[in-house]
């Protein structure tokens, strides 16, 4: 698995890490080439939010990262995708929650929006709508952050992002 990058949390106090957590996030394709996106506005343990974030979320126990992405893009985009492919890790450190987070990163196609989304009472308040972005609009978008939760997350979606693109060139 390639490694894509790995931040040290450099906006908040730097605290032991007392966990670790594995995710899998998606870059969904749709049909028009756009890339499907959770905007994210509200505020929790992590600190006030308005980002983009991929659909993503926690490896389960006994769960392969590739079956987190399937589960996660039908809990959060209400959606089934195929054809996943690896893109790689970010690694992250979070100060303000005390984790330290691994996530791998796929690409996948979009192909069907069932609209009924699973989410957890948290996801249900911090998710405040899916959209549907050309791969300039996500540029600018994750180029822009209003706080210091906003810059940690956008940094890592960057990351994974140009190597997203990097991948999409190489295959011409």
């Amino acid at each position: 698995m390639k490694i894509l990058g790995y931040f040290h949390d450099d906006r908040f106090k730097s605290t032991t890490i007392d966990m670790i957590r594995f995710t899998a996030r998606v870059f969904v394709f749709d049909q028009e080439g756009r890339i499907g996106y959770l905007r994210i506005i509200g505020e929790d343990g992590f600190g006030k939010r308005n980002h983009l974030e991929t659909p993503g979320g926690g490896v389960e126990l006994n769960e392969t990262f590739v079956e987190a992405a399937i589960r996660e893009i039908d809990e959060e985009l209400g959606a089934t995708a195929t054809n996943f492919k690896e893109i790689g890790v970010v690694i992250d450190r979070y100060n303000v929650i005390n984790r330290m987070t691994f996530s791998v990163y796929y690409q996948a196609q979009l192909e069907s929006l069932h609209k009924n989304t699973q989410r957890t009472e948290e996801e249900m308040v911090l998710i405040d709508s899916v959209v549907w972005l050309s791969i300039p609009e996500i540029e600018i978008e994750l180029s822009e952050e209003e706080s210091d939760v906003d810059h940690i997350i956008h940094r890592r979606e960057r990351c994974a992002f140009s190597a997203l693109l990097e991948d999409l060139k190489n295959r011409g």
